[in-house]
């Protein structure tokens, strides 16, 4: 097990708004620092953000996003078909993250945090979670975490099989932490419920996935519910955890899919402020002393 003086961080994807990660990277590491961390279990943006914390590079994190954001090349929102491919994947990983501002894949493999990315198999829908030390791929393995069906590109394969979008078999990753006395679990949604979709939504959401497997298809209708089933995942596990949850105290300024550099400024602030504000991270911290 885990020693109890060591915690790991479950981290929320979303597309765009895991630049709020951002922010709260930041206020961790003023604060309490990461001493302590031991494991970062992460999918889709969230996962190619923590990958330059877990290999030393943090001061990155910030740029790579002003860059993504503000580049108009990442995101190109007028596409037709509506909404097809406006998010360029492949940009991301092989002029981003490859050659612009390289990750340091030595200091990943060998950083005592552990570091897993989360995936999802698009022929069973199921979450399939890749530590480092499976030598798979890095950079094949985060553009399949961040490939959304249909807004951005095809699916990945990685050993034969075709992968997708890690938040749609994982909203959380908390199920990845049996093992963890402390988990820090980071989302990029208000506590509040998802609101059910409108028929109009329904149909356009249909028409949109309507070519991948049924069981992919289950697995992305299934996201709103278990993203509202996180609060009670939460309360059970504090019943013999240690667990402390960051999120934004309101609505983010900025959408899954934008291009506003202002928007994408006052998110990471929110990330921020909310970390730095959170009355229970002291007890959190304090219980591994």
């Amino acid at each position: 097990m885990t020693s109890m003086k060591k915690f790991c961080i479950a981290a929320q994807g979303g597309g765009m708004v895991a630049c709020y990660h951002s922010g709260v990277i930041s206020a961790l590491k003023e604060k309490f620092g990461f001493h302590k961390l031991s494991r970062v279990i992460a999918t889709s943006g969230a996962a190619a953000t923590y990958s330059y914390l877990v290999s030393g590079q943090q001061e990155l994190i910030q740029p790579i996003w002003a860059d993504l954001v503000g580049g108009g090349k990442f995101v190109t929102p007028w596409k037709f078909p509506p909404g097809k491919r406006v998010m360029n994947i492949d940009f991301l990983v092989d002029e981003i993250i490859r050659k612009k501002y390289p990750v340091d894949l030595q200091a990943l493999n060998t950083s005592p945090v552990r570091f897993e990315v989360g995936v999802t198999d698009a022929g069973t829908g199921d979450s399939v979670f890749f530590p480092m030390e499976s030598r798979v791929d890095f950079f094949e393995l985060l553009r399949a975490s961040c490939c959304v069906p249909y807004v951005s590109r095809d699916k990945v394969m990685i050993d034969g099989r075709a992968y997708c979008d890690g938040t749609i078999g994982s909203v959380s990753g908390l199920e990845r932490t049996g093992n963890e006395e402390n988990i820090l679990l980071v989302l990029t949604r208000p506590d509040r419920p998802l609101k059910k979709l409108h028929l109009l939504r329904k149909i356009m959401g249909w028409l949109l996935i309507r070519g991948e497997t049924r069981e992919l298809r289950d697995a992305i209708w299934d996201v709103m519910a278990r993203y509202n089933d996180i609060p009670r995942h939460v309360k059970q596990i504090r019943r013999t955890k240690n667990i402390a949850v960051i999120q934004p105290k309101k609505p983010l300024p900025i959408f899954r899919i934008d291009t506003s550099l202002d928007r994408m400024t006052r998110t990471i602030r929110q990330g921020y402020t909310d970390t730095m504000e959170h009355t229970g991270l002291d007890e959190f911290f304090a219980r591994m002393a």
